[in-house]
């Protein structure tokens, strides 16, 4: 009788550590899904940033952004298939610059593009970036917002 009970409790023990293990586990692959996808949406936002604080903006619609580079070079900003991406325009020279494993949608808007409306030009950069991985604790999600204006003013 006392080798059933032990038994019972020894199985009760072992059970809840590896309940407690299991629960390790998918707690670190959420924190670490949620890094990837924190660190990627930073480097997309940066990136994007000082080119466009350097640039002159040209136009946008909802999923595209045209800017001029301070040595006249045009490039162009699209979200794509789940990408974000960056494209020389003409010529299209470029590709996605999110990694693999990441998805990247959102929005451009822009306000006071052109000299005839006295505003200074800025964009609006809505960005939803979510992890592809096959386990719903790999798929975290962080939605991002950011307004930046570009430093040449055109306003008369």
């Amino acid at each position: 009788m006392e080798l059933i009970v032990s038994l019972a409790l020894f199985s009760i023990v072992i059970i809840v550590v590896l309940s407690l293990f299991s629960m390790g586990i998918t707690a670190q692959r959420k924190v670490l899904a949620l890094q990837g996808v924190q660190e990627n949406a930073r480097f997309i936002l940066e990136f994007m940033a000082k080119e466009i604080r350097m640039s002159i903006i040209n136009s946008s619609t909802a999923s595209t952004l045209d800017i001029t580079r301070p040595g006249g070079e045009r490039i162009g900003y699209a979200f794509v298939n789940g990408d974000i991406e960056r494209r020389t325009i003409p010529g299209s020279q470029g590709g996605a610059i999110n990694s693999e494993g990441i998805i990247v949608n959102g929005s451009f808007y822009t306000a006071g593009i052109g000299t005839t409306d006295n505003l200074e030009p800025k964009v609006t950069i809505v960005l939803g970036v979510q992890g592809s991985g096959t386990k719903i604790e790999e798929q975290a999600r962080i939605d991002l917002q950011t307004t930046l204006s570009q430093r040449t003013l055109d306003i008369p």
